[in-house]
């Protein structure tokens, strides 16, 4: 059985356990499933009379609920045991500025550049804080600037809450833990949250429903996944290597997938919800595919990728466009070569710098405040 825990290092703001690679690698096909989604495949599909097929690349924006869960449980396995000390709370977000907010600000500049689509007013100061898909006044502006960044702002929400949640998680039983996760489950799919994207049909209450709130059932579904992973992996139970979770909730997950939203699209929560805990738990093929150093590279592309995927399809439509190539094929090849050159250039030369230099002050500021206290 592996430690779960390391020690700090110098600059660092926690301590990190053992990398969940198979779970870092996965972002890799749920950021360019999204990608796809963004394309003409589905429709394309259908028309040639692939039906399932363009049902499936038409539930591309399925992922996001997806990258929900992953936060909530990485989260969850991360700081399990750290938020709840002094400075937690302010350490625990003072990381994920750092993490995500230099690209972040990035795409939305970049976004903004090819048609000097520059939002302005109180759309950019929103956007700036992340807050943009919180307002139950203006829930058009969800989309303000880079489109996708919608889901970050829904982010932000859970980084606000997380720490509270997760201290009352560590206070609770395993039974208590796993019963709240449950209850959260039938709330997802009670009120559908998968299918609240970006532009959905809404009736109702639902007219005035910011989308950052719909989705904190998913957020809280990983984090009680999380708990509940650390919790056998901390009272050293067997890490399961027959892959039936894995395996049947991927199953599950395709076949879901490969049909038409209603009233019913949530159950693919749940699946996702087994993909997690089969990969974090089980030692597969699957599993070790994607924790090989290529596809583990390919997860900390991920969010680079998400979020330039409009500026880089942007600018190849303008690229194409101006030496005459108009297949659909080669753009879209084109756009996934660019899109990853210029996600790892991101990744390699500011994400990750960005973070680092974010990381070390504050964690230099949290050594004067320990010194101004006495601690």
């Amino acid at each position: 059985m592996e430690k779960d825990g390391a020690a700090a290092t110098p600059g660092e703001l926690t301590v990190h356990r053992r990398a969940l690679k198979a779970i870092t690698g996965i972002r890799f096909f749920a950021a360019f499933y999204v990608v796809l989604f963004h394309t003409r495949m589905g429709r394309s599909m259908a028309e040639h009379g692939m039906v399932r097929a363009g049902y499936f690349f038409g539930n591309g924006y399925l992922a996001v609920p997806l990258f929900f869960l992953l936060s909530g449980f990485i989260l969850a396995y991360t700081y399990a045991g750290q938020i709840d000390k002094p400075g937690g709370y302010r350490r625990f977000w003072e990381a994920r500025f750092a993490r995500i907010w230099p690209v972040y600000a990035l795409s939305m500049v970049l976004a903004s550049i090819p048609h000097a689509n520059f939002a302005s007013g109180w759309d950019v100061a929103a956007s700036v804080l992340m807050v943009q898909a919180w307002n139950p006044f203006r829930v058009g502006i969800a989309g303000a600037g880079n489109i996708v960044c919608w889901t970050l702002s829904v982010e932000a929400l859970f980084y606000v809450i997380f720490p509270w949640v997760q201290t009352w998680v560590e206070r609770r039983s395993l039974s208590a833990a796993a019963w709240a996760t449950g209850a959260m489950l039938a709330v997802c799919l009670g009120l559908n949250t998968a299918s609240r994207t970006l532009g959905y049909e809404a009736y109702g209450v639902f007219q005035w429903a910011p989308l950052a709130p719909l989705h904190v059932p998913e957020f809280l579904t990983g984090v009680g996944l999380g708990n509940y992973f650390l919790r056998r992996l901390m009272g050293r139970q067997a890490r399961g290597r027959n892959g039936l979770i894995t395996y049947g909730s991927m199953l599950a997950a395709v076949v879901w997938l490969c049909r038409p939203g209603d009233r019913w699209t949530s159950v693919v929560v749940v699946a996702f919800a087994g993909v997690i805990l089969g990969l974090a738990e089980e030692r597969t093929l699957v599993s070790r595919f994607l924790s090989t150093q290529t596809m583990v590279l390919a997860g900390g592309i991920s969010y680079s990728v998400y979020l330039m995927q409009m500026p880089v399809k942007s600018w190849v439509m303008t690229g194409t466009e101006a030496i005459g190539l108009r297949s659909e094929v080669g753009r879209l090849g084109l756009t996934a070569v660019a899109l990853i050159v210029v996600s790892w250039v991101l990744f390699r030369w500011v994400e990750d710098p960005a973070r680092r230099v974010l990381r070390s002050g504050f964690a230099a500021l949290e050594e004067r405040r320990m010194g101004r206290t006495g601690v």
